[in-house]
């Protein structure tokens, strides 16, 4: 991701300015009532899963990009461990088995091209705690910033459809201006939670 790479100070400073409660407030009744594990895919600067942390999250904050996960490190709640892994297999997580009441994707899942979202939401539903929630906000923009930031088309229908085939079932999708009062970023959250009886459900194959 080149255009994170060549602007993370800037970055960093902009993403760490905006408050994780007023951002995510749209979903949080949907939260687990008593903390326990919860994976940040995209940790990016570390806000959200310093916010997360100090609500009494243990938080694997999963992030990419060497210059934000270096600096995000620094400091951080002694409640993170930061590793560096990436969707769609997340293999380096799936290797240590662990599974999670709250997965957190914040402005991540545009930059997977659709051909690989099949397989993150598997990859996501086979980490996700029978109890937990799977929160995913999508993020709407012109044609000219995609290309620039690298990032593809997404809406709350696709998801939905990828997530009704692999055992998860939709809770909540929530739509809010940007919180940077950009006209043309416009954005989603779509809150997914494991089917009751899963067993009935088809799962598609990668």
């Amino acid at each position: 991701m080149t255009y994170y790479a060549d602007n993370s100070d800037l970055l960093f400073n902009r993403y760490r300015a905006i408050s994780p409660q007023r951002l995510h407030a749209g979903w949080l009744q949907y939260l687990p009532d008593k903390p326990g594990r919860a994976c940040d895919v995209g940790a990016g600067t570390g806000r959200d899963a310093n916010w997360l942390a100090d609500m009494g999250w243990h938080v694997t904050a999963v992030e990419p990009e060497p210059a934000f996960r270096k600096r995000a490190s620094l400091g951080c709640h002694e409640q993170i461990v930061w590793l560096d892994d990436c969707l769609p297999s997340l293999s380096k997580l799936q290797g240590r088995n662990l599974e999670f009441r709250l997965i957190l994707l914040s402005a991540v899942w545009m930059h997977l091209p659709e051909s690989q979202r099949g397989q993150a939401l598997t990859t996501l539903a086979e980490l996700l705690a029978s109890d937990g929630v799977l929160v995913i906000s999508l993020r709407h923009s012109h044609a000219e910033e995609r290309q620039a930031r690298d990032i593809y088309p997404v809406s709350a229908s696709e998801l939905e459809r990828l997530a009704s085939t692999r055992a998860l079932t939709t809770q909540s999708v929530t739509k809010r201006a940007d919180h940077r009062g950009r006209d043309h970023v416009s954005w989603e959250t779509v809150v997914l939670a494991p089917a009751r009886d899963s067993s009935a459900l088809k799962i598609e194959p990668i």
